[in-house]
């Protein structure tokens, strides 16, 4: 998927008369009338995807009702268009109540009745398989075109460096990056939408998916984490080589208390909050690294305060 602000999902199901929601097949009887209901939805507070700005080809969400679970659908041309993965695996309504729906993005081949999803957030490269956006609506034969808004349930965390005193474009770019204190590991439920990070923190860097914006003189991050509170402030490393092959280390301690004050007032605190984006303008000097501020944009907007950190 690509950033939009705006992203429809219609998903087409056939309709039948029997109890709850299910897939039978069977065709329904002659006083009731066939429909053709359809799922619409967007993402809440969404001016950016976390990957993409559009769906790609192939992209699949899991539908969640009473009587029928995880049923994937998928958009074939990219187009948010979505139709039955499996054909006869159809959901139908099958009477005239009212049935509850959630949905899922991105659809997993899970076990039956597990409702789990186990995603490990540093490999990077792969985000699409924990970009976690989640939304619940209901419907009826009687109203059959079913709402859906999707809410995003991780955090992004964006990084924008540049060189700063004594330091070139060239031994930026040349950087490893590394973060510790923060849990790389966790869940996302499809039931109930919630994404939990799990025990372990350890040390991590990176590199392999830095972009380079030479024009600007920068380079940058865009990463997806689990919802996390913090005990202590994130660290934020640099190991950089010099032209004269001097080695630095340099480091940055980070709270987001002050970010999501914006938001959350006296509640604030030093945590990342499921579905906001926090962005990090970052300098990066021969003798520190300086945070010039800290901001979240929606996914949710606040402005942090100047840090800095030798």
């Amino acid at each position: 998927m690509r950033h939009q602000s705006k992203t429809y999902i219609t998903a087409t199901l056939a309709v039948m008369t029997l109890t709850g929601c299910g897939n039978e097949a069977n065709e329904p009887v002659s006083s009731v009338p066939q429909a053709t209901p359809s799922f619409t939805a967007i993402i809440s507070d969404a001016q950016t995807r976390a990957v993409d700005s559009q769906w790609d080809a192939g992209d699949e969400i899991g539908i969640n009702c009473e009587g029928r679970k995880n049923v994937a659908y998928r958009t074939s041309r990219g187009d948010g268009n979505f139709t039955v993965k499996t054909s006869g695996n159809q959901i139908y309504f099958q009477n005239d109540d009212e049935v509850s729906f959630t949905a899922y993005y991105p659809w997993n081949a899970l076990a039956e009745e597990t409702t789990v999803i186990n995603a490990d957030t540093r490999d990077q490269a792969r985000q699409k398989n924990f970009d976690f956006l989640w939304a619940s609506s209901s419907g009826s034969k009687a109203r059959p075109n079913v709402s859906l808004t999707f809410s995003h349930k991780m955090v992004r965390l964006s990084l924008s460096i540049k060189p700063g005193t004594g330091m070139t474009y060239d031994e930026l770019k040349n950087a490893v990056f590394s973060m510790n204190g923060f849990r790389h590991s966790g869940s996302f439920n499809i039931s109930n939408g919630s994404a939990i990070a799990g025990n372990q923190s350890e040390l991590w860097s990176f590199t392999d998916f830095a972009q380079y914006n030479v024009t600007a003189g920068e380079v940058s991050f865009s990463m997806i984490f689990f919802p996390q509170t913090f005990a202590t402030p994130m660290e934020l490393m640099a190991a950089v080589t010099t032209a004269d092959n001097k080695s630095l280390s340099l480091k940055a301690n980070i709270d987001f208390t002050a970010a999501n004050r914006g938001k959350d007032g006296s509640n604030a605190k030093n945590e990342w909050v499921a579905g906001r984006q926090y962005n990090l303008s970052l300098t990066l000097n021969k003798t520190e690294i300086t945070v010039a501020s800290c901001a979240i944009n929606p996914w949710a907007e606040v402005t942090g305060s100047e840090i800095t950190v030798d």
